[in-house]
């Protein structure tokens, strides 16, 4: 399972979308072409971080191990 739990894509995209925020405020006064990039690319990628975070929690729903036995009721014979 690793580390972070299967979650290397949401932590990937969630750090580059925290960085584009960081840096936001820093680039917009260079040019205005940039604050237009930035107004698109920031919830474009904290959307796709969360888009991997839900198909990710789906996915470890769906694919949860079988060690969760039920228990067999027993007759008595």
């Amino acid at each position: 399972m690793g580390y972070v739990g299967n979650h290397l894509a949401t932590l990937v995209t969630g750090v580059f979308a925290a960085i584009l925020t960081g840096l936001w405020p820093i680039f917009v006064g260079i040019a205005d072409i940039l604050n237009i990039v930035f107004i698109i690319a920031v919830p474009v990628t904290w959307f796709l971080t969360i888009v991997c975070w839900i198909s990710q929690r789906s996915t470890d729903y769906t694919h949860h191990d079988a060690s969760h036995t039920t228990h067999e009721k027993k007759k008595l014979e």
